[in-house]
């Protein structure tokens, strides 16, 4: 048998450069592709939606119908969400005339160099029935205590395991809330003790609606997830990798009676990009 000839040495050469021109190529793809891709993460990280749900309860109080609540959550102020942009914020949250504003928590960012100026933004939000919130994780890395004393500044009514009522003539609802589930400890039970037929329930982490259930909670609202703020064309990630992580990842479920939200929130985490994700604030009307 006779061996095959060495290719000519120019040949070689040729061959070798067409191959860094292949690669140079994809290189130059795949930089333009990222390049897109962070540019419009990047958007879309400030692009809000509002999302408006009515919610029927033969429970809700005649005096209650057609009141507005509007929710949000994971504000992340000072990491994801600059000071700066507050104060637009709480022109858009006012100009969506909540009767009651109640907040998921995750107000701030973990380290908690902002949390009193932030508040100081949240103080001009309007709600003549009351604004109303529960800690998040992120709140209580950045400080318990400051985080608590900033809400209560801000005259948000801190939700901690316990509940209150809003009264208009001879009606009544509750605002329930728990304490937070990776640093503290939620009781549901305590929170709705005494609740009124219609009650609105919070939690910071949705998959505390897995562990503890009450017929009166009728409208139950939760953060946390941002929605998956990074995902596969809409697609959490979590779903992908171990689908059951959370029964409740995002938007809206009906099921027993109640409903369930659970907001996409308004800022970010690591990286101030969402993908498929959007910013949300969700405004929720009672009906009978």
């Amino acid at each position: 048998m006779s061996a095959t000839a060495p290719a000519p040495w120019f040949i070689t050469i040729i061959e070798s450069d067409m191959d860094k021109s292949k690669i140079n190529l994809w290189l130059l793809f795949a930089a333009a592709g990222m390049a897109v891709f962070i540019g419009y993460a990047a958007f879309e990280a400030g692009w809000t939606e509002i999302t408006e749900t009515i919610v029927h309860g033969k429970n809700v109080p005649p005096e209650f119908i057609g009141k507005r609540i509007v929710f949000v959550a994971d504000i992340h102020c000072g990491e994801g969400f600059p000071v700066a942009r507050m104060g637009a914020l709480i022109e858009q949250l006012n100009s969506l005339n909540a009767d009651i504003v109640i907040f998921g928590g995750d107000y701030v960012s973990r380290n908690g160099e902002d949390t009193k100026a932030c508040f100081a933004k949240l103080a001009g939000i309007k709600a003549p029935l009351g604004k109303y919130g529960v800690l998040g994780n992120h709140d209580i890395e950045a400080g318990k205590k400051e985080t608590i004393s900033a809400m209560e500044n801000a005259g948000i009514t801190l939700l901690f395991n316990n509940n209150r009522r809003i009264t208009i003539g001879g009606g009544q609802i509750t605002v329930a809330g728990t304490d937070e589930t990776w640093y503290g400890l939620p009781d549901g039970m305590k929170a709705m003790e005494g609740a009124t037929d219609f009650t609105i329930y919070t939690t910071h982490d949705p998959s505390y609606f897995e562990k503890y259930q009450n017929d009166k909670a009728k409208l139950l609202l939760a953060g946390h997830t941002h929605g998956g703020q990074i995902t596969f064309f809409g697609i959490p990630f979590s779903w992908l990798v171990h689908r059951h992580k959370y029964r409740y990842e995002k938007g809206i479920y009906e099921e027993s009676g109640r409903t369930v939200i659970v907001t996409n929130g308004i800022g970010a985490t690591i990286l101030p990009l969402r993908f498929f994700a959007r910013p949300q604030i969700n405004v929720i009307i009672l009906e009978k």
